[in-house]
């Protein structure tokens, strides 16, 4: 019994007319009287009662009916369960970020996203670069936000989307809280507070390497994954941290900032898109497209 049966047995019960019934269907009559014998003999029940004037019910038949709109009904469910299912897949947007991704491109990526398409639905977690790396090549996200450099891997694109600057961040009671700008000459003596080292080496290695520019090896009083944390350490008084101008929106009681002047040029943190070149998606392209638009420019918020 297959669901074409089924429904060749309703449209029979609905008009009790073979004729009427296979012009329904959109079947010879024959066929169709041969298609409703089938059915009775698999079922080995009598559903109908033929006589040259009319066809009925039978008890059989009665029951059955009942049974048979409510399985064309859940197969019906399960079609639109499927469509909506696929729908929602292909409207579904796995990402993963580092902390600087949230100061402006990611939420603004997402608000266009959704003004673009309601029906945008986005499965968002932070990791760090390596394991956004990681997550990318296992098929368990589609797009990351990362900072870049990363090691180069065939199934691995890299798109920059901007360059941030670093503001010192002081203790509100410390001799240069009042300054309007502080060098890197006066930062070096100070003891600093901030990321672990193997969460970024390459920006961890630029600030070491200014440091010594400067005449004073790094010194590290504190680390913490997570900028909130380190300007919390700051505020505590245990040192002198460094923060991404565009996480301003944060503001720490005990803090603050002051402008780096004269700004050394190899400090930078970097934002990147990173994905894999053959996800098709047409809602990665999507946010491709929107991550750069918002990270232009003219699409951020001031930095100077």
């Amino acid at each position: 019994m297959d669901f074409n049966q089924i429904r060749y047995f309703l449209a029979l019960a609905e008009t009790l007319h073979f004729g009427r019934a296979s012009r329904a269907i959109g079947m010879a009559q024959p066929h169709f009287s041969r298609a409703i014998a089938r059915l009775e003999d698999e079922l080995d029940v009598r559903l109908f009662e033929r006589t040259s004037r009319r066809v009925v019910l039978t008890a059989a038949g009665l029951a059955f009916r009942e049974e048979a709109f409510a399985i064309v009904n859940a197969e019906e469910r399960a079609r639109q369960f499927a469509r909506q299912a696929a729908r929602k897949a292909g409207n579904r947007l796995r990402i993963a970020f580092v902390s600087a991704a949230l100061y402006h491109i990611l939420p603004a990526a997402i608000r266009r996203l959704r003004q673009a398409n309601p029906e945008a639905d986005f499965d968002l977690h932070e990791a760090t670069t390596n394991e956004q790396v990681e997550l990318i090549s296992a098929g368990r996200i589609d797009l990351g936000l990362g900072h870049p450099p990363v090691e180069t891997q065939p199934r691995l694109s890299v798109e920059i989307l901007s360059e941030d600057r670093f503001d010192a961040v002081l203790p509100e009671d410390h001799p240069l809280s009042a300054e309007r700008q502080i060098g890197f000459v006066q930062l070096a003596r100070e003891p600093m507070i901030l990321f672990p080292e193997g969460q970024g080496l390459s920006l961890y290695a630029a600030i070491r390497d200014q440091c010594r520019l400067a005449g004073h090896p790094l010194t590290v009083a504190a680390t913490a994954g997570r900028l909130h944390s380190q300007l919390s350490f700051v505020a505590a008084g245990l040192g002198i941290g460094l923060a991404p101008v565009q996480s301003r929106s944060i503001d720490i009681a005990g803090t603050v900032r002051l402008r780096i002047e004269p700004y050394p040029a190899s400090l930078t943190l970097s934002l990147a898109a990173l994905y894999d070149p053959r996800n098709r998606s047409t809602a990665l392209r999507d946010a491709l497209d929107i991550l750069k638009d918002v990270a232009a420019p003219d699409g951020q918020a001031d930095q100077s």
